[in-house]
Order: C-alpha cells, then structure tokens, then sequence
C-alpha cells in the first residue's frame, strides 16, 4: 500500500508525457502505483507539472569551494595541465570538516536545480602528506554525511589513483593524498560500504581515476575483485579527456585510450567512461555498441578547453550518455544540457542536433536521454517515474512567465533552452520533499557552513 499519494496534472514519466496521473509512494521512498488518465480522490496531494529528477554522473565536490577562482592568466598557453596545478594546491588545503561542508552546500544546489542524485568521483582519501587517518574512509564518510544533510541520493566513487602519470610514473609531492595501494583501496571501498549500509538511498561503486593513474594490472585485479563481488556494482573511469593524454596511451600502450580499454576489459552496461572527448569514428562505434554510458561534463570540458563530444554520431549508433557537474562551476543541469546542444550547433553550424525521428523536441529527447542514462550509470532505479523506480520527483512551476502558456511537448524545450531563470519549485528525493516553494529547510545554516569552511581556504 502506497504511504503517500499524489495527483499530477502533466507528467513526464521518462520516455513521454502523460495527464492526470496519480502517483502512489511507499514507504522507503519507491514509487508503488500509477495510473494515468484517472480523477483525483481527496487524500491526493495536488501537483502541477511533474519531471523526474537527474542523475549528476560526475562531480568532484571539494572543488565547488575553488570555483572561479581559476580564470586568471598562468602563462600564455594555459592548458587543463596548467589549471591542475593549482587544483593540486587547493585540494591539500581541504580538511574533513571542510569537505563535508562544501559538499553540504554544493549537494544542496544540486537538489534545487534538479538532480536528485549524484555520483562522487572521489578521490581525495589521506592527510595532505600521505598519512592516512585512522579511519580509512575519513573522507569518503565526509561524503556520505553531506549527502545525508542535504538530503540527496548518493552514488560513492572510491577512486583508485596510484601513478602521476603512463610507465609508472611515482606520485607527486602533492597528490600524495590521493595514492592508494590495491589492498589500501578496497579497505577504503569497504568500510565506506559498511558505513552506509542501512541507507537504501547510498550506493557504493568503484572509480579507476585513468590509464595514466593506473597501471594495467593492478586495474585487472581492483575490477575482478569487485566485479566477481556484485554484477550491479558501477565503475567509473576519465578517459580520452585530452589530446595530450591520448598521445601518451599511443607511446605507453601502443593504443588509444579507448581502444585499449576495450580489448583489455569487459565493457558493458555497468561501466561509465567520463569525457571520452577525443574518440575515432571506430572507437565511436565500439564503445556506442558496448552499452558503457559516457558521461558528459559540458560546463568543465569547455572551462579546461578539452574539446567537443561526437555526441550525433555516437547516438545515431545506439550509444548512452549522462550529464555531470565535474569541477562545480555549474550546478544546473539544464545549463550543462543546453551547452551540450550549442557546443555541437557550434561544430556543425546547424540547429537541432539532439533531436530525431522519433523525438523533434531536441529538450524533450536530450532530457529523456540524460534521465536513462543517469540511472544507467549509478546502477539505480532512477530517472523514470515507473512503478519500483525512486519516487525522484521535480515540480515545475506551471504558473511562471515561461511556462504558464505552454504545452506539454514543449515543456523541456523551454525549460533547458527558454529561460535563464530556475523554474523548479518542489523537488522528492526517494520519497522527502528537498524543495519546497524554492527552499531547503536548512539551507540558512548549509549556506553558512559553507561559507565559513571556504573563507580561509579562498583567502
């Protein structure tokens, strides 16, 4: 029996809109009825305009507290090698109380704007000389508490990070604190698991930080160990991000980033490669048909001047994508799928690259691709409202300027490509309502968290 019911106006349920829609959720969050076309009965809560929430497939919270304080000149040729230097600096700054705080308040943005998930490439574990705390996953329980105050559903990434660079390069002075062994990684990965374990809406995969960062065995032996442990456990890798990187896998691995990876390792549904810039057309084919989701990070890929995805011709052959935050300098997910359209408009100087026979609406049919996506890259029933799906629920506001005359197949044109303003007036996270009327009951006290936690790190 469902604990809560709710009357929907228009709904878009994942792959179409539907009207008159009443909505049953149980106990622990899921959706546990819906039907369509029906009449509101009086215990019915009356919503508007419904859309499930996002999956963010890619961030690196700590980051969010260093946003905009990048854009100044290093050197004539800036590169995202020249911005990782100071990343490095900013990162060793960051203490376990200031990461929970940052990820509190950068969580909490992330609700408001409409995800209502998020996937934690994380991969700053140990003190800023190396030493680990006495509790293996200090760091990662930073994670998983902001996620529980700011009230999102989370996906842990343990990222494995073991080399500076191709042919077993040592680590940096300054990225001690991300250097793991196999063994050390998987104690990390485990008492992170452990820590969550009773929160349904938590989830811990695995992170392989890069062929650079990790060499080919000791790869082999982190996917085997987890893979032969859970087939529903997700793995996340950067790969092909920049051109740099991909000449050195051709010199050190005689193959492209992405041509290796799929003649070493099984890839299939449970994998997402982040970026994946900088393919061949038969890489583009392959990785489209292996069902691995590629997340796509426009905002961060267009700040570091990485480059443009191949996004027609990877759908056009079947491929899945995912849309992410990475660095934090944007955390609304309909500016990075807006950039998304406009970088491709931009190449190929033609409008409307995102949309097909099957779906016109270029916001309609990039939304619905990002929400199958997201949910394919965490491993979660997400991203669809459907009957044993997260009752992940983003409320429009139907009487906005923008949306008040508008119908419904044109709704997530308008909402990613007609309005600069947040038009998201409620958000459900696994069944709580996150947002109410715009607000976060403790937004006032998360603001100030943060904001405290950032004032000496930024000075």
């Amino acid at each position: 029996m469902p604990k809560h019911t709710y009357f929907i106006n228009n709904a878009f349920l994942g792959d179409g809109w539907a009207e008159n829609v009443r909505l049953g959720v149980d106990e622990k969050g899921f959706i546990s009825s819906l039907q369509k076309n029906v009449t509101a009965e009086q215990s019915d809560q009356r919503l508007g305009t419904v859309i499930p929430g996002l999956v963010n497939c890619h961030s690196h919270a700590f980051q969010r507290a260093m946003a905009g304080l990048t854009e100044y000149q290093h050197s004539p040729t800036d590169t995202f090698w020249s911005w990782r230097r100071t990343m490095y600096r900013f990162a060793n700054l960051v203490s376990p109380e200031d990461l929970q705080d940052i990820a509190s308040y950068l969580y909490l943005e992330m609700i408001k704007q409409g995800y209502t998930s998020v996937a934690e490439f994380h991969y700053v574990h140990h003190q800023p000389n190396g030493t680990p705390y006495a509790c293996a996953s200090q760091l990662s329980r930073s994670i998983i508490n902001a996620a529980n105050i700011a009230g999102i559903n989370l996906t842990l990434l343990p990222v494995l990070y073991m080399n500076a660079g191709f042919d077993g390069q040592p680590l940096l002075d300054e990225q001690r604190r991300f250097g793991n062994s196999v063994a050390r990684y998987i104690d990390i990965q485990n008492d992170a698991t452990q820590y969550c374990a009773h929160q349904h809406q938590h989830n811990v995969g695995v992170a392989l930080h890069s062929l650079r960062a990790v060499p080919a065995e000791p790869m082999h032996e982190v996917i085997n160990h987890f893979v032969n442990k859970t087939s529903s456990c997700p793995i996340h890798i950067h790969i092909s991000e920049q051109t740099q990187e991909v000449e050195q896998s051709i010199r050190s691995l005689g193959q492209r980033p992405i041509d290796w990876l799929l003649d070493n390792h099984v890839i299939d549904q449970q994998w997402c490669l982040i970026h994946a810039t900088h393919m061949t057309p038969q890489e583009t084919t392959a990785l489209a048909k292996s069902g691995a989701t590629v997340g796509i990070c426009p905002t961060t890929e267009a700040n570091l001047g990485d480059g443009f995805f191949p996004l027609r011709e990877y759908l056009d052959q079947g491929g899945h994508i995912s849309i992410g935050s990475d660095g934090n300098t944007c955390t609304d997910p309909m500016e990075e799928i807006r950039l998304l359209e406009y970088g491709q408009r931009l190449l190929t100087h033609s409008r409307n690259i995102s949309s097909d026979e099957t779906q016109p609406h270029t916001g309609t049919n990039l939304y619905g691709r990002c929400l199958d996506g997201g949910g394919r890259a965490i491993g979660q029933k997400t991203g669809a409202l459907k009957v044993g799906y997260r009752a992940d629920l983003v409320v429009l506001d139907e009487n906005s300027a923008d949306l008040a005359t508008v119908t419904p197949d044109s709704i997530l044109d308008v909402l990613i490509f007609g309005s600069s303003q947040s038009l998201i007036k409620d958000v459900m996270v696994s069944g709580i309502w996150k947002i109410t009327h715009y607000h976060h009951a403790d937004e006032e006290h998360i603001k100030n968290r943060f904001i405290s936690a950032t004032k000496a790190l930024r000075q």
